[in-house]
């Protein structure tokens, strides 16, 4: 059932010899979700010759479709494939994947040539969308980063329940080619995020195994194709009302065409998949012929007689040239010099090749896509409210109480990870000790000292790390689902953070409506509701928690002024440039924007209550001392952040690389606050405090460029407050006993003598990964590919 992009048969096929009917639908379907009539996309097929098998179900025909049959005297059998399926979607019906017909209602007394989503539709819900290049230049769409509370408040249709479930295909997606054979294929989408359960059931126009795998573009460019999202029966909300769509007169006059004569019945019921009902032009002939074999022998049987052999010689030729056409035809198909479509050779699975364990150089290695994904609790305390951590979620082995850690030389060795050789099988693992700092004392004798190097650390190869990582736990189930959303490089090019400084406000206010990603989310004033006013971000722009489309948003705007602060609007326009053309799981998501002149320029982003990383772990330093698997998931998805904005072209360089620039969404999935910029030195780190300059890395300090290894620097420097929960360099004092002032601090780091220190509970693995990013020598310092790999243990 599920098919299929089209060949070419114009044997038996009536209205290939016929003129235009005057009932036939009249336009062109497009791919796009403005139009859901695949009734008329499948007529369009049948009439230029197309073919389709007959559908064959597993469940008896809905009494709707069974009258409009029986009113014009056809059976579903005398239909061929093209009709069989206008008639069901017309009718409000589709197929499961188990071939059993299940019903399709409307909202608002819709069509059923009405319940699509456009992508302008799809993204209003403030979700979004895969960006993937056709063959033909166009763009094909899916849903990328989407809950299903957000998906279901665009829908224009339900369906009727059914079991299968399927997680792997998308549920919302536009695209497609001219010349392709709508399915009607029903999909139910199931799956749990973060504990909460969500059901979306699909239309699908395309059979399974020819979608691509949700959350990626395919690696060779492809034709997308149409699915809608609808509700489900049992989960409509009581505020909506389904309504039976109304059948389309010129299909019920499309099908009336099957009615058997006579004389045929039998052949009608007996046809081939691809059509079954005979050539009218035949069935007259044959009975011309025998009519002229009777006993009358006048001479007008004589001539009726000559004009039924020549009319019948005349079918026999027009039969043989269409044959030797589809001959042809097929053979050209077969044959790659003449370009035509073909069918795609099986691939063997033994040459699909995965990048080993040390192949550093291919970025993320591909994994199967799945549904679940992070989404935004609306019951989730404002800023500032602390949760309490249950028993259950938060193990907190105190073990160690108070008492004082083994001398150092007594503790876990150190182990720095394999970044791409290994060491002969019978070489034991080397061990190497940082060296001290002779005067180091520490406050808390459960904590091991800031690591002062007399030089850079050095790699020693590890075999089998697995075995040596102990404490180190693998990601919970949501990291699990995130893992598998694919975060492909948007198709549209960042605009360079440079170019929009300097022209003035309408200039930038140019920039952003010439970006297709910015254009497209541009909102309306009236759509956002001002819950309450933040305190100031700057002295150019204000902070407000507004509503959207019933979802709470951070609003920056700019702040209220007589005249055009041009440099306030270059500023945010440069920031919304950059957010519009990149998404993320765990970057906070651009939402729109909005302006009306250069004075009330606005930005409309995800907000997270919780607040950030840093507070967090102040608030919930009792649940989050002891390293578990939900602090293992926090340095994941900050990672997996890091990795995608280093891979779009140019690199997105991030040089508030902290915990107080991580943001809590819900069920503890961290989010990287903004996503740095693609510029060569990025402007944020212009004018530091000397303790801002704690997450800055050696070589910045000493004038250099800003780089992707200087991000990296700045996230092992994380994982040491995420290790300890408090700033880092707290316990750094002299060899006197007096604490270190921050531009002590800083010399000391620059000079690559002193480094943040991890809890004596912190994980080897941990430890290795936070000193090796930290290395004095940047090229030595692993890539966020290879951070993201070691974490996840691949």
């Amino acid at each position: 059932m599920w098919g299929t992009r089209p060949t070419l048969d114009t044997m038996g096929r009536r209205l290939a010899a016929q003129a235009t009917p005057s009932w036939a639908p009249s336009g062109t379907f497009s791919f796009d979700g403005s139009s859901s009539d695949l009734a008329l996309q499948l007529y369009t097929r049948y009439a230029a010759g197309g073919t389709v098998a007959k559908l064959n179900l597993s469940s008896s025909l809905p009494d709707d479709v069974s009258s409009r049959l029986s009113g014009v005297g056809v059976t579903f059998d005398d239909l061929d494939g093209f009709a069989q399926r206008a008639l069901l979607w017309d009718s409000g019906f589709g197929v499961t994947p188990d071939y059993a017909v299940k019903q399709i209602w409307t909202l608002d007394e819709r069509s059923m040539a009405e319940i699509a989503l456009t992508l302008d539709e799809y993204e209003a819900t403030a979700c979004t969308a895969y960006d993937c290049t056709q063959p033909d230049g166009t763009s094909a769409n899916n849903n990328h980063l989407c809950t299903g509370t957000e998906m279901l408040t665009a829908v224009k249709c339900v369906v009727e329940d059914f079991d299968s479930a399927d997680q792997s295909l998308a549920m919302w997606s536009v695209g497609g080619e001219s010349d392709m054979i709508p399915e009607i294929g029903l999909r139910k989408h199931a799956w749990t995020d973060s504990g909460t359960a969500y059901t979306v059931y699909a239309v699908h126009t395309l059979e399974a195994s020819a979608e691509r795998d949700y959350g990626a573009c395919p690696s060779t460019e492809s034709y997308g194709y149409l699915n809608i999202p609808c509700y489900g029966e049992s989960d409509l909300p009581d505020s909506v009302t389904k309504t039976q769509p109304t059948a389309s007169d010129w299909v019920t006059s499309w099908i009336q065409e099957y009615a058997p004569s006579s004389s045929a019945s039998s052949n009608g019921a007996s046809g081939t998949a691809s059509s079954s009902f005979t050539d009218p032009s035949t069935s007259t002939n044959t009975d011309t012929s025998a009519s002229s074999g009777s006993g009358n022998h006048t001479g007008t049987n004589v001539a009726l007689l000559g004009g039924a052999i020549g009319g019948g010689l005349a079918v026999i030729l027009i039969g043989v040239i269409i044959t030797l056409f589809v001959i042809a035809r097929r053979k050209r198909r077969r044959d790659p010099e003449h370009g035509e479509i073909q069918t795609p050779q099986a691939i063997d699975p033994a040459d699909l090749i995965s990048p080993g364990s040390k192949d550093w150089s291919e970025g993320q290695r591909p994994t199967a896509s799945t549904h679940p994904r992070s989404t935004i609790d609306e019951s989730l305390p404002r800023s500032g409210e602390t949760v309490t951590a249950s028993s259950s979620s938060w193990p907190n082995n105190e073990s160690n109480g108070g008492a004082s850690a083994p001398p150092y030389q007594e503790r876990v060795p150190f182990y720095a990870p394999n970044f791409g050789t290994q060491p002969p099988a019978n070489q034991e693992d080397p061990v190497v000790q940082p060296p001290l700092y002779q005067g180091n004392m520490r406050p808390n004798a459960a904590r091991e000292p800031p690591v002062y190097l007399a030089e850079p650390v050095v790699q020693p190869p590890l075999s089998q790390e697995s075995d040596r990582s102990g404490a180190f736990i693998q990601p919970p189930p949501y990291e699990e689902a995130l893992r598998n959303l694919s975060d492909a490089p948007t198709a549209n090019p960042p605009a360079p953070e440079e170019k929009i400084f300097g022209l003035g406000a309408d200039n930038a206010l140019q920039m952003l409506a010439a970006n297709p990603n910015v254009a497209r989310r541009r909102l309306r004033l009236d759509q956002l509701q001002v819950e309450r006013q933040l305190p100031m971000a700057t002295l150019q722009t204000d902070l407000s928690v507004a509503r959207y489309i019933g979802r709470q948003v951070l609003v920056t705007r700019l702040a209220p002024s007589q005249h055009v602060n041009h440099k306030a609007v270059e500023e945010l326009a440069s920031e919304i440039l950059v957010r519009a053309d990149v998404a993320h799981p765990n970057l906070v998501q651009f939402v729109g924007v909005n302006w009306s002149s250069a004075r009330d320029l606005a930005m409309v982003v995800e907000y997270l209550p919780l607040g950030n990383l840093t507070a967090y772990l102040s608030n919930n330093k009792a649940a989050m001392t002891t390293w578990t698997a939900q602090k293992t998931g926090l340095a994941v998805g900050i990672a997996r952040a890091i990795a995608y904005l280093h891979r779009q072209t140019p690199p997105y360089i991030h040089p508030t690389i902290r915990a107080n620039n991580v943001l809590m969404a819900s069920h503890l999935v961290a989010k990287l606050a903004d996503c740095g910029s693609p510029a060569t030195q990025p402007r944020d780190g212009a004018s530091k405090s000397a303790v801002d300059q704690y997450w800055t890395a050696p070589e910045v300090m000493q004038g250099g460029a800003y780089s992707t290894a200087a991000d990296i620097y700045a996230f092992g420097v994380l994982l040491s407050e995420l290790d300890t929960c408090q700033t880092p360099y707290q316990d750094a004092i002299s060899s006197g006993g007096i604490m270190l002032g921050p531009s002590q601090i800083l010399e000391l780091v620059a000079e690559g003598r002193l480094r943040p220190s991890f809890s004596a509970e912190c994980p080897t693995a941990i430890r290795q990964l936070g000193v090796i990013c930290c290395q004095q020598d940047p090229a030595k310092r692993p890539t966020a590919v290879q951070v993201v790999q070691f974490l996840e243990g691949k």
